[in-house]
């Protein structure tokens, strides 16, 4: 069981800090749920239930540096592919998503990113699932990397490739 004050990374809202554990009552039912306060959307309030081990299962304890270091100096050898089918494409990205794993992120991201450059060499855009997904992914793995390394969500990016770009000089 996480306790209050803890950080904790949730798929659905990324880095946030349990404030609380509350009772809520909805209809006949009574049940405790964890109250979880987004780091980059203090204003969002987030309830989960204590209960629901689906939930809860896509809640841990965020990356360490070492383990987010680790992830960028992999990322030039990591593979990935193209789903072409769409449907079975959008199912993927809701799995990746959903479980919150940052080396299928960038996995998802890379994949995207690089059809995306395919694409506009032929003069197309992306779909609008593979938009969304991209801008999820990338803001999923900001928001935890941000808060392991400490700076701040935009600077994410310029920092990998700095890492990489140190990594094969």
């Amino acid at each position: 069981m996480f306790q209050i004050g803890e950080t904790v990374f949730y798929s659905g809202s990324g880095i946030c800090r349990i404030d609380s554990i509350t009772s809520r009552e909805f209809g006949d039912e009574t049940r405790d749920y964890y109250v979880l306060i987004p780091e980059h959307a203090a204003k969002s309030v987030v309830y989960l239930p204590v209960d629901n081990q689906a939930l809860v299962s896509r809640m841990r304890a965020p990356l360490t540096e070492e383990q987010v270091l680790r992830l960028i100096h992999g990322m030039p050898d990591q593979e990935c592919g193209w789903i072409e089918d769409e449907n079975s494409r959008k199912r993927e990205y809701q799995r990746i998503l959903r479980d919150g794993d940052q080396r299928e992120i960038i996995l998802l991201i890379r994949s995207i990113f690089l059809h995306q450059q395919q694409l506009k060499e032929r003069g197309r855009k992306l779909h609008q699932c593979d938009e969304r997904a991209l801008r999820e992914g990338q803001q999923m793995l900001n928001d935890e990397f941000s808060h392991v390394l400490h700076i701040q969500p935009e600077e994410v990016e310029g920092y990998i490739i700095q890492m990489l770009d140190g990594q094969t000089a």
